[in-house]
C-alpha cells in the first residue's frame, strides 16, 4: 500500500501521483509554505500510475464480465485511486 511521504522544502511535485491530495493535506496541516516529492519512495511507481490510467477502461470491462476479477484486483486499483 502506498502512503503520502512529502518533505518540507522546495522541489518538484508529482501531481499525477495518487497520493498528491494526501500530501497536500499533510503539508497544509503542518503549515508548510512549500513541500516536495523529490525524495518520496513512491516516485518509482510513476510508470505504474501512467500504465494503470491507460488500462483502467480494460479493467472496467473485465469487472463487468468477470466479478471475480474485480474482487481480486480491486484493492490494487483502489490504492492507486483509479476511477473505474
Amino acid at each position: 500500500m502506498i502512503s503520502p511521504q512529502p518533505i518540507s522544502g522546495k522541489g518538484l511535485k508529482t501531481i499525477e501521483c495518487p497520493c498528491y491530495g494526501d500530501c497536500l493535506t499533510h503539508a497544509a496541516k503542518r503549515n508548510w509554505s512549500t513541500w516536495s516529492c523529490d525524495h518520496c519512495p513512491n516516485l518509482g511507481l510513476r510508470a505504474v500510475y501512467q500504465k494503470m490510467k491507460f488500462i483502467a477502461p480494460y479493467y472496467r470491462l473485465m469487472t463487468e464480465i468477470y466479478p471475480e476479477f474485480k474482487r481480486r484486483y480491486e484493492p490494487v486499483v483502489t490504492s492507486l485511486n483509479l476511477e473505474v
